[in-house]
């Protein structure tokens, strides 16, 4: 559990106290149940799961009827990924009906696991009564009497009404619960309406898929993983080749655990990060060799900031795995963020030189050397990764954004004449890009050239994003640059309505403020802008434009 500087809180009080109280007759162990208690909190405030766990069996064994303890100790559990813990710790629970709600998932996990219908039922009916997680229980109780045999799922299952949160995850476990029926025409339909262009989606695609496999039927299976995201990509290689596809949802086990991990990453999108580790630890506890339970608890323990744990985590997912690209997306994420650049580079480079490299791992090299400021290296992932794209083509062409990268870091790199033929390639093949539009257009006006093709493009990205701060700004700076103050000034304020944080936008407003002779107000820009700058060039150059004004030695680029 996360860490607390108060270990002696009044809870922590009263349940030494209950401890000392228990009789002498209970305490067999070498340690007495208050030590137990202190040692897992000591150790639990510590994140040291290694001796909270079994400090906190001990301290349960000795006060068999203490909710505080039992609690702590399921919480230290869930936090730790142990399993027969949390199920012992909440059947102490359950005698006290002290469990919260996620607990009661995890005793209808236990009842699922043990054919136990009445009491997966009966949880689920607390689970719904308790509020919190009342939305899962629609589909759980569906996945139930799928099992059970005594009642349809799928009249379960219609019964949600469209729009409600219930509705927003049941078309997946409608597909699925359909090809486990083995009604495959109804199963792939509900399947493919999921639609391919929702990476949220992939999983429950590629359960079906899976599922498909085992039932024999190659080609629906193959058709389910069409599109370009990498990991339908990776599953389909593998069906096509006749190599067996992981992930199948084939009982109600995994169908709850594909359910939790599904709502655990929509979790991590929206930062509630403790709630959806719970979720994941709950996923894996009932379904322990899912890919996908795997990368959402590694995603979970990364977004909890535990690195080490998350990198560990990652590592596990197989490189044969349709997941592992996502993996190598977060462990390389993640050794950035722990500031060891190297292994991630190694890591990347490791990836594109794999026989089932795909043009992502290219990609990702490159934004790596990019973030690490080797921008010629790059360059270079980026070219690889263009000339790799235009052979899978078979058109000979690569995506406009590849074409971007690879000119923004020529252009960082310093080489300005190839840095332009990129950038002009990617406006030719997305010419209705604002993105490329822009870039194109700003870089042309920072080196003075062409100023009115420059301007035709960032005026065409404008139209066609209007509201954007940065090309607002670049609309506004081409215009100062043609001396027109009078269409400048408005645009560039425009700019800094959008985005007053951006230092850049602020700095050319200033020097468009000094040029029409407003200088307190090219001083007042220059300030807030002043204020937002961390680059020591910018700061110098700032200071150095409040205290003497606009000179072409501190003009703005």
């Amino acid at each position: 559990m996360a860490p607390i500087t108060r270990i002696c809180s009044s809870a922590a009080f009263a349940v030494g106290l209950a401890l000392l109280t228990q009789p002498v007759a209970a305490r067999k162990s070498n340690d007495s149940p208050l030590g137990s208690y202190m040692r897992a909190r000591v150790a639990d405030a510590a994140g040291n799961s290694v001796e909270a766990v079994p400090a906190y069996s001990a301290a349960m064994t000795a006060s068999p009827g203490n909710e505080l303890v039992a609690l702590r100790a399921y919480r230290e559990a869930i936090e730790a990924g142990n399993r027969p813990l949390a199920i012992r710790a909440v059947r102490q629970l359950q005698q006290t009906e002290a469990l919260t709600a996620d607990a009661r998932l995890l005793v209808f996990i236990d009842a699922l696991g043990t054919n136990d219908w009445k009491a997966a039922r009966t949880a689920l009916d607390k689970v719904e009564d308790q509020g919190g997680y009342d939305f899962l229980v629609p589909i759980l109780r569906a996945w139930v009497g799928f099992a059970a045999r005594d009642i349809d799922p799928m009249q379960i299952l219609e019964r949600q009404s469209r729009g409600s949160l219930t509705s927003s995850y049941s078309g997946e476990h409608r597909a699925l619960i359909l090809l486990m029926s083995g009604n495959k025409a109804e199963g792939v339909s509900a399947a493919k309406a999921l639609g391919a262009s929702d990476a949220r989606m992939v999983p429950a695609r590629l359960a079906a898929a899976a599922k498909l496999q085992l039932m024999k039927d190659k080609a629906a299976a193959v058709d389910l993983l069409s599109g370009n995201d990498p990991t339908l990509s990776a599953a389909r290689a593998k069906v096509e080749a006749d190599r067996p596809l992981s992930g199948a949802v084939d009982t109600p086990l995994r169908g709850t655990a594909a359910l939790l991990a599904r709502v655990a990453g929509d979790l991590m999108r929206d930062r509630v990060s403790p709630v959806a580790l719970t979720l994941a630890r709950l996923a894996r506890f009932a379904d322990p060799k899912s890919e996908q339970v795997a990368l959402v608890e590694a995603g979970a323990l990364d977004a909890n900031g535990r690195d080490d744990e998350a990198l560990a985590a990652y590592q596990r997912i197989p490189a044969n795995s349709p997941f592992a690209s996502e993996a190598r997306d977060g462990q390389v994420g993640l050794l950035q963020r722990m500031e060891r650049g190297e292994e991630a580079v190694a890591l990347a480079n490791q990836s594109v030189s794999m026989p089932n490299a795909a043009l992502i791992d290219h990609v990702r090299l490159g934004e790596i050397y990019a973030r690490l400021g080797r921008q010629a290296e790059a360059a270079k992932a980026f070219q690889k990764g263009i000339t790799f794209a235009q052979r899978a083509d078979g058109k000979g062409t690569a995506p406009w954004g590849l074409w971007m990268l690879y000119g923004g870091a020529l252009e960082q790199a310093g080489d300005w004449p190839k840095a332009r033929e990129a950038l002009k390639r990617a406006v030719e093949l997305a010419p209705e890009q604002p993105a490329a539009l822009n870039h194109l257009g700003y870089s042309m006006l920072e080196r003075r050239e062409d100023i009115v093709e420059a301007t035709r493009l960032i005026k065409r990205a404008s139209t066609l994003r209007p509201d954007d701060a940065a090309i607002t700004d670049s609309l506004g700076w081409a215009y100062y640059l043609q001396g027109d103050l009078a269409k400048s000034i408005p645009i560039l304020e425009r700019a800094v309505a959008i985005d007053a944080l951006e230092p850049t936008l602020s700095e050319h407003l200033g020097d468009a403020y000094w040029a029409a002779g407003r200088k307190v107000d090219a001083r007042y820009a220059w300030t807030a802008a002043l204020k937002q700058t961390e680059a020591e060039a910018g700061v110098k150059r700032l200071a150095k434009k409040v205290d003497f004004g606009l000179t072409a030695e501190t003009a703005a680029r």
